[in-house]
């Protein structure tokens, strides 16, 4: 929330800095832009299974529960780029590609702590509607679906272990958020946003971990625009 106020504050002070006369044509079709900032991840929390002896056969032992686990992932920052293409005045489809190199660690009942993943990509197709687009601040919403992939190196603890994989593969995800366009002359503009990219918890395929819940990626970003013609 800290990151949303900050964000209104600025657009806020922009509204009230730039002239008015500098967005009345309309705004070009197509542009391409650089982003930075930080991402904000939740961890998961699941079971720890193991094979139970009084459930083992010729075939094997049947897992069963012994212990919990939970995961967090660092704070860091995100690199985000990508472009988008106004079909109307107020409409837009975007395609983008965003990389973080946020930290996994998976605490485990009884063993203490294994590190994981530290990379982070995402691409999505996103829609994007522009709430008002005559002045030089053009406030937007923005929802979208894509995939995102969590990777790290083969030597984590994590991995050697067993607990996961050292690439968990693309798997669906989706994001929403908002943001403005504030715009500088024709061709230049500066964009603030806050999105949240939303995905299942990273785990192993075989599942041992079994992590539960939904990942939210919170993204305060900011960055430049160049507008075509």
């Amino acid at each position: 929330m800290q990151s949303l106020r900050i964000i209104l504050s600025l657009i806020l002070l922009l509204l009230l800095t730039f002239p008015w006369a500098c967005a009345q044509d309309p705004p070009p079709r197509l542009d391409v832009f650089l982003e930075g900032g930080g991402s904000f991840l939740n961890g998961g929390s699941g079971q720890l299974f193991v094979a139970c002896p009084a459930l083992c056969t010729p075939t094997g032992c049947v897992p069963c529960p012994s212990g919990t686990v939970t995961s967090s992932f660092s704070k860091t920052a995100r690199l985000f780029a990508g472009a988008r293409f106004r079909f109307t005045r107020h409409d837009a489809l975007e395609a983008s590609y965003s990389w973080s190199p946020n930290h996994l660690s998976i605490q485990v009942a009884g063993l203490g702590e294994v590190t994981g993943y530290n990379r982070v990509d995402f691409v999505s197709c996103n829609y994007v509607r522009y709430l008002w687009t005559k002045t030089p601040v053009q406030p937007f919403v923005t929802s979208g679906l894509g995939v995102n992939r969590f990777s790290g190196p083969s030597n984590a603890s994590a991995v050697v272990s067993g607990f996961l994989n050292a690439d968990n593969g693309w798997q669906f995800a989706w994001n929403f958020g908002g943001g403005a366009d504030l715009v500088v002359e024709r061709h230049f503009a500066l964009r603030l946003e806050l999105r949240d990219y939303l995905s299942g918890q990273p785990t192993r395929t075989s599942a041992i971990t079994g992590l539960e819940g939904t990942n939210h990626n919170i993204v305060p970003s900011a960055g430049i625009v160049y507008r075509f013609k």
